[in-house]
């Protein structure tokens, strides 16, 4: 399967930015943009091949978490909502999972490393472990997750 690679920012909210010439990805690194999208949203929509797939309430959801005015003032809480998005986000992709997904594209599990504030933004450093491993350096990323 392959997918356009994207980047992302904070600046008005969590935002996915395609550049005008995207690259075509597979593997490891489409097994991590498809764990942002799902971390971050209830609704998943993918351009797979020549088509949109799009499956509703699905994913992490992070926003309902962290959302909330009692999470947002407690570091703590922050992380543990960080976690249980973690979880449910592996949980929603390995359900979601065909059987001809390559083993490369297929999640096995995913760690939260670090939840750190930085430059006013809350940001979660997540590893990812896929069923098969292609580069390492690729499954360790910086997610932001919301503004302090």
């Amino acid at each position: 399967m392959s997918d356009l690679d994207f980047g992302r920012s904070f600046e008005e909210g969590f935002q996915i930015e395609i550049s005008d010439n995207p690259g075509k990805i597979s593997g490891n690194r489409l097994l991590v943009n498809i764990f942002e999208i799902t971390f971050m949203t209830e609704r998943k929509r993918f351009f797979m091949e020549d088509s949109t797939e799009t499956v509703e309430n699905f994913g992490g959801n992070a926003f309902s978490h962290l959302g909330s005015p009692r999470v947002l003032s407690d570091v703590q809480a922050i992380a543990a909502s960080i976690n249980i998005v973690t979880n449910q986000t592996v949980k929603d992709m390995k359900a979601d999972e065909k059987n001809n997904t390559p083993a490369t594209e297929r999640i096995d599990k995913a760690e939260v490393l670090s939840v750190d504030t930085v430059d006013g933004v809350v940001t979660a450093t997540i590893r990812i472990y896929p069923v098969e491993t292609e580069r390492y350096a690729d499954l360790i990323f910086n997610l932001p997750i919301v503004r302090a």
